[in-house]
């Protein structure tokens, strides 16, 4: 089967010309010493507007940035010119998005030719840009939704977890934790309900994130326990700052009833040691929780 092979007589060539001149593709040819030879309608109205000239690629890269119009700079006019003329005919062929002032965004594709004339092709790329923003924001929300508890706003099990593992493979030195429990919450639940049982563990992330230091972290376990991540504190340390929190977790009230419902816990502390991993840790931790509970809760514990 034989080949195709264009036939560019006149008729052809003149349909081409004015194809191109019709297309909403922004299509541009430059000669060797970089003058515009050909530009379409659409070219015309991104970079030339009303300027007569003279229509050199440095020159209309200046009228553009005069008139506000064209390709959105990131530093002066000149700088571009100094370090973009050198690399247009570096390689043969090249393909970039650049956003314009006008909110547009193109995909530009760039061809030398033997003769050193180039050729540009811009297609808009805008509506995709959009979609890929909108993409990247779900995508976004959507971690933040896995790794975050939707009712204190705080990290999940699964992430204060993982905050924990990051620490100690880190070797963080002065690591502390503390498990925290609300006292009681059971019977918070049974006699004021359940909405009472949610307005306290609010009231709770709130309060500690205000008593907290800036570089602690606070998540929430599961039910009423909460895991306070210490770094930079000694165990001696963390048994201030929970204390403090402690101290400063006034009545919770409950809206619905105007009612300031008293609430307290316990807390046990665990200092990292060499070798620890998170059972271990958090191990500790957990007995000095129980101490505290057997002690008659509302107090504080360090593991030992």
């Amino acid at each position: 089967m034989a080949k195709f092979v264009s036939l560019l007589d006149d008729e052809t060539l003149q349909s081409l010309v004015e194809a191109l001149t019709e297309s909403g593709q922004a299509v541009s040819i430059y000669d060797a010493d970089d003058n515009l030879r050909y530009a379409n309608r659409t070219y015309q109205d991104m970079f030339l507007g009303d300027f007569e000239g003279p229509f050199t690629f440095s020159e209309i890269l200046r009228h553009g940035a005069r008139q506000g119009i064209g390709v959105r700079l990131d530093d002066d006019v000149e700088a571009l010119i100094a370090r973009t003329l050198p690399r247009r005919r570096s390689v043969p062929r090249k393909a970039f998005e650049t956003d314009f002032l006008d909110g547009r965004w193109f995909w530009i594709e760039h061809t030398v030719l033997p003769n050193g004339w180039i050729l540009t092709v811009g297609a808009d790329i805008t509506a995709l840009k959009h979609n890929e923003k909108l993409l990247r924001g779900a995508h976004d929300a959507a971690l933040i939704a896995a790794r975050t508890d939707p009712l204190t706003g705080l990290p999940n099990r699964r992430h204060i977890l993982e905050r924990l593992d990051e620490m100690l493979a880190a070797g963080e030195a002065g690591l502390s934790l503390a498990i925290i429990d609300i006292d009681r919450f059971k019977a918070i639940n049974d006699d004021h309900g359940h909405e009472a049982g949610d307005a306290v563990l609010g009231h709770f992330a709130a309060i500690c994130r205000g008593l907290a230091r800036e570089q602690d972290i606070l998540g929430r376990m599961g039910g009423e326990e909460f895991l306070l991540l210490l770094p930079a504190a000694c165990a001696d340390e963390a048994f201030g700052i929970v204390e403090r929190i402690r101290q400063g977790f006034t009545p919770a009230r409950l809206a619905a009833g105007a009612v300031d419902l008293p609430c307290t816990f316990s807390a046990g502390i665990s200092e990292a040691r060499p070798g620890d991993d998170r059972a271990s840790i958090l191990r500790r931790a957990d007995r000095a929780l129980y101490e505290a509970k057997s002690a008659g809760r509302n107090c504080v514990r360090i593991g030992t």
